[in-house]
């Protein structure tokens, strides 16, 4: 059963009570990521998610992770462009320690700034390790020419440059604009029921807020343009990705989208990989994934090949599109993907971590929550018939990015990928 409460100062709670359970996850989800910072402070979304952890007004950085691990609690926290959130999942009886330790990181952090410094070095050698990934430097590429002209071209941790020269100051206005409770949902799901969670929420978090920041509520609309790009790697495989237009978090048609994505990409069944690699050889791992946000998301296309093959991938990429755009796929392809989705979502429902982001995401970004069951039905509820209509709409010929990270940087990318031919 699910259970939510708004208070009256705008904070968000959200209760999933998980029979048979013996842990509960929480998650501490705030609504602000790396699309609302400014040029000046690009990277300090990431930056306060590291900094949480380094030490409050009553514990230091150790004492913060010795007390998880006393516990036994799995703690973490990410930051992508839209969200923050920093979360825990422990035996029931740990929980309340669990929850006053994240309160205390929220209103009692005191961003020392030796720990800054310190941490700086540490964000910064994150920063090189994604540049020298050559799939994360596709992703980069990628962003940077997909979504030209909206805060998702840039990278979530920022540059070595903005990293060096943030400040607590700065962090502290940040924080106090965005870590408000309009911005913040906090997510239980496991052993506990609802009024045990909202008696841990009016105990340690309703009292302690001090600022009434800024509600995060922002649509981005990207260029529609086609655009080539290339980096250069050493390496004997090229890592390429493609990026057509995806959908936003309420899009009426993303049941249809994810059926159409297991069948067009994900699983050694799905189309790309029995063409692609098991027909032509040209891959070991080929798959698509559906993005959503609040500047319209992607689907993209991501594969790795020997350089000298780049071209000719593309090209069967392209046929495959192609293919798809004229004749669709068969009623069987939806349905077997139909049915592996659904077996997914019963899966992944079976953890109580996945709960909790699951439905601290939709209380947070659509004002409710679906069930289990509900997202099942939704998901049997999509009609075949509209396939046809998704698949023109979002494979736009003349809007779309191609990225390729590599060796061969003389290769005409617009030759082998390009619908006017």
């Amino acid at each position: 059963m699910i259970n939510t409460k708004i208070f009256k100062n705008g904070l968000k709670l959200v209760v999933e009570e998980m029979k048979g359970f013996e842990s509960v996850a929480f998650n501490m989800f705030v609504g602000t990521g790396s699309i609302n910072e400014t040029p000046d402070i690009f990277g300090i979304s990431h930056f306060i998610e590291h900094m949480l952890f380094k030490g409050t007004k009553t514990r230091n950085a150790f004492e913060i992770s010795k007390t998880f691990d006393m516990l036994g609690a799995n703690v973490n926290a990410y930051t992508n462009y839209e969200e923050t959130d920093f979360y825990t999942k422990s035996a029931s009886e740990n929980l309340e320690k669990c929850v006053e330790i994240m309160s205390d990181m929220l209103f009692n952090s005191i961003f020392d700034k030796k720990e800054i410094e310190r941490e700086k070095q540490v964000v910064i050698e994150e920063i090189k390790m994604y540049a020298d990934d050559p799939e994360s430097k596709a992703i980069s590429l990628l962003n940077k020419n997909f979504y030209v002209g909206t805060p998702f071209e840039r990278d979530i941790a920022g540059t070595v440059s903005t990293v060096k020269n943030l400040t607590q100051n700065k962090m502290f206005a940040y924080k106090n604009r965005y870590y408000v409770p309009q911005n913040i949902t906090l997510s239980f799901a496991g052993n506990i029921d609802f009024e045990t969670a909202q008696k841990l929420v009016e105990k340690y978090f309703l009292p302690n807020f001090k600022f009434n920041g800024e509600k995060v509520d922002k649509i981005f609309k990207k260029t529609k343009a086609i655009t080539y790009s290339k980096a250069y790697k050493d390496n004997s495989q090229s890592q390429v990705l493609i990026a057509f237009p995806g959908l936003y978090f309420d899009d009426k048609n993303l049941d249809l989208g994810r059926i159409f994505n297991v069948a067009f990409g994900s699983g050694m069944s799905s189309i790309l990989f029995q063409s692609i690699r098991e027909k032509l050889g040209l891959v070991y791992s080929i798959s698509s994934s559906i993005f959503t946000n609040c500047a319209g998301g992607d689907i993209t296309i991501e594969l790795a090949t020997s350089t000298k093959n780049v071209g000719t991938a593309l090209l069967a990429v392209k046929n495959e599109i192609l293919n798809i755009l004229n004749n669709g796929i068969t009623k069987e392809q939806f349905e077997n993907a139909r049915s592996n989705l659904m077996s997914s979502i019963r899966l992944s429902f079976e953890n109580t971590s996945t709960v909790s982001l699951f439905n601290a995401k939709k209380f947070a970004k659509l004002g409710k929550v679906i069930s289990k069951e509900e997202y099942i039905n939704s998901v049997k509820n999509a009609r075949y018939e509209n396939l046809n209509n998704y698949l023109k709409n979002h494979f736009q010929t003349d809007n779309f990015s191609v990225s390729v990270v590599g060796s061969n940087m003389k290769i005409d990318l617009k030759k082998y990928f390009n619908f006017n031919n």
